[in-house]
């Protein structure tokens, strides 16, 4: 029998998104349970998530918050696929490394950026914060395989640092020119077009190559 998750989301591009992708690479169903914005910030929603964030994942009779800290639970769930970096295992520095650069030093202010430019909180925001916001992701972009994963072969940390690359996109922090071979790889694989990770961006995915 086909194991399966509960998601609460709001949609495909919000961070329920590193959940589902990773969710399908795994072989996991998905049961969708869509949150109206501004239902998150209320009862009943609040009561299985006390943050009012969204994911929210219901996993083995757990529920689970926090997007990264919920993949990785899962993710070690399985040892087949194996998309988890153990103690004392090659590549473990990366591992948590680029988990760590993209989800804790940038993906919450990629998303205030993002909220600022739409005018959802102040508009000042953006204009102070991008130029650092900048400065990081040109660093992170120049350490990228040139081909490949980001610690060799294929974990959870490719699933957040393209839910982050793909943000720096939205917030117009980066440009096509410079994720868009590394952003096209990680789109090929089977589970992230089933999981319609990348929908946001296919008009990037689908015009020729630079």
């Amino acid at each position: 029998m086909t194991e399966s998750i509960t998601l609460y989301g709001f949609g495909d591009n919000d961070r329920s998104g590193k959940v589902r992708w990773l969710a399908h690479e795994l072989g996991l169903e998905v049961e969708e349970r869509r949150v109206k914005l501004g239902e998150h910030r209320r009862a009943p929603y609040t009561d299985i998530n006390p943050l009012a964030q969204i994911p929210t994942v219901v996993y083995r009779g757990e529920t689970l918050i926090e997007s990264t800290a919920a993949s990785q639970l899962i993710a070690e769930s399985f040892d087949e696929p194996k998309l988890w970096i153990g103690r004392g295992e090659p590549r473990r520095r990366d591992y948590l490394f680029w988990i760590s650069a993209f989800a804790e030093s940038l993906e919450g202010r990629m998303v205030e950026c993002i909220l600022s430019k739409l005018g959802r909180i102040d508009e000042r925001f953006y204009e102070l914060h991008a130029p650092s916001v900048r400065r990081k992701l040109d660093t992170l972009i120049g350490m990228l395989p040139d081909d490949g994963y980001v610690c060799g072969a294929f974990t959870l940390a490719d699933i957040v640092a393209a839910y982050s690359l793909r943000l720096a996109l939205s917030a117009e922090l980066v440009t096509w020119s410079q994720v868009g071979s590394h952003l096209r790889r990680a789109s090929e694989r089977p589970a992230a077009k089933a999981s319609r990770f990348f929908g946001s961006i296919e008009s990037h995915l689908s015009s020729p190559e630079d």
